[in-house]
């Protein structure tokens, strides 16, 4: 599960730290598992739908944008953006969230290469 929360990423002395967090510690193991409803913190679901590239925008009182000749998919919205446990179907909150981190209208690359240097960690994750 993405988030677009500072405990997930964040920029220090002029570098991107990706940190995955459990997402237990905010909602506890039991929620997890069953009976909650989790909501993701920023979600960009209307961004990642092509508002703000294929729709004509206005702005709304908040700033954010508007796709003017776009209908708003609340099943859509809804599915992207939140999560639901259950013991009796067996559907629980993905246990792990990390970072989703946009750039549109923020940069572009018209020519040339992406290049990133990482350090991944070894071994695996356990969810208790």
């Amino acid at each position: 599960m993405t988030t677009a929360s500072e405990n997930n990423s964040y920029v220090r002395n002029g570098r991107l730290y990706i940190t995955p967090t459990f997402t237990s510690d905010v909602i506890g193991n039991a929620a997890v598992l069953d009976g909650h409803v989790f909501n993701i913190t920023g979600c960009t679901f209307n961004v990642t739908q092509g508002i703000g590239y294929t729709s004509s925008i206005s702005q709304s009182p908040d700033d954010s944008a508007i796709a003017m000749d776009q209908v708003f998919d609340e099943e859509e919205y809804y599915r992207a953006c939140s999560a639901v446990s259950n013991s009796t179907t067996g559907q629980i909150i993905n246990p792990v969230q990390s970072a989703r981190i946009s750039t549109r209208k923020t940069a572009s690359i018209k020519y040339g290469r992406v290049e990133v240097q990482a350090k991944i960690p070894k071994g695996s994750v356990s969810f208790h």
